[in-house]
């Protein structure tokens, strides 16, 4: 299921809003920014670490949907065009952090995106099967 182009500028818009407000922070904080989505009304919520709401947003293609797979792949893409436009370059957070789909109990389900200046975040796909290739390639190196 995805969100319409309207919507998704909509979520985007939320985003880079709450972003604005680290970009004229004062002080450098630590925080990572926490994503939980209500699927029966769909609602967004973003918070920090203290549990703080940082924005709300409301989408109404969510309504009923309780499938984490779809928030995943949504926010996951949305996150990741934002950061590789820099809408996250300038704001003023201790690096790394990062932006966490949580649950109803604010418990970690995924990291979405992973802002840091070293750190690479690989896509699954990319590593599926990487356990039998390595398995296969040690058992021929311990054979010799």
């Amino acid at each position: 299921m995805s969100l319409s182009r309207e919507t998704q500028t909509r979520l985007q818009d939320s985003i880079a809003k709450m972003a604005k407000n680290f970009v004229t922070a004062e002080e450098t904080r630590v925080t990572d920014f926490f994503i939980k989505v209500n699927g029966e009304n769909g609602d967004i919520t973003i918070m920090d670490d203290d549990d703080k709401e940082l924005a709300r947003v409301h989408i109404i293609e969510w309504e009923g949907v309780h499938d984490e797979e779809v928030f995943e792949k949504e926010l996951r893409s949305i996150l990741s065009k934002m950061h590789e436009a820099g809408s996250f370059d300038n704001l003023n957070i201790a690096k790394p952090y990062s932006f966490v789909l949580v649950d109803d109990d604010n418990q970690p389900i995924v990291d979405l995106l992973i802002v840091d200046d070293d750190t690479l975040i690989l896509s699954e796909g990319l590593l599926e099967g990487f356990d039998e290739e390595m398995n296969e390639f040690l058992k021929h190196l311990l054979e010799d």
